[in-house]
């Protein structure tokens, strides 16, 4: 996804299904998460370490779509630097099984700096987010308090998606990145509502 399009607040997306507006992070949002992120990495030095595998978790949630359960089971090993590439376990299937996504070069770089900092094994079967999705909930409700929105961590995988539809990635790519069984269920990403559409009408031949 280069030249991203930014995603400003007054955009909603609702699902075909339920009358409801699913969240999804503003710019402005996903800016603020992660000064918080990193205001703590340099205040608390005692438990900066934590602070940083959070801020890589952060960057993995937004720039790979991974349900939680999935991020969290992540090992270096699944992760190809030299293929720019990334292998997850989709969790909502009967069987689980392994997909692959491109690794967005903002998180390729923040993955290389972690495995640098930390001498991390490329090779290494042990997860990279040692900690329970309750510990994850937990520290996202802090941040939650202190910012003032709605944080949570499927919210990414909506970003996630949001960010994918804007920026022209075709459903079935998308489809394939999140998981999903069914296309049907990608399609909620369409559903953007409250937007300035003649940017696309501008891109018309």
């Amino acid at each position: 996804m280069n030249n991203i399009v930014p995603i400003p607040k007054s955009w909603k997306i609702q699902s075909a299904k339920k009358s409801i507006p699913i969240d999804f992070f503003s710019d402005e949002e996903i800016r603020a998460m992660e000064w918080w992120i990193k205001q703590r990495i340099m205040k608390y030095k005692v438990r900066a370490d934590v602070h940083k595998r959070y801020l890589l978790l952060f960057k993995t949630l937004l720039w790979t779509g991974a349900r939680i359960d999935e991020a969290l089971a992540i090992r270096p090993v699944d992760i190809h630097l030299e293929l720019n590439t990334i292998d997850l376990i989709t969790l909502k299937r009967k069987k689980s099984v392994m997909r692959t996504i491109p690794l967005h070069r903002d998180l390729k770089d923040a993955i290389m700096s972690y495995f640098i900092e930390f001498k991390v094994s490329v090779k290494s079967q042990e997860r990279l987010f040692p900690m329970t999705r309750q510990a994850v909930d937990h520290y996202l409700k802090r941040m939650q308090r202190d910012l003032g929105f709605k944080i949570h961590a499927h919210k990414f995988r909506h970003t996630f998606g949001v960010k994918a539809i804007i920026n022209h990635v075709p459903l079935s790519v998308l489809q394939e990145w999140l998981g999903h069984s069914s296309i049907f269920s990608t399609s909620i990403y369409t559903q953007i509502t409250g937007m300035d559409t003649s940017q696309f009408m501008n891109q018309m031949q």
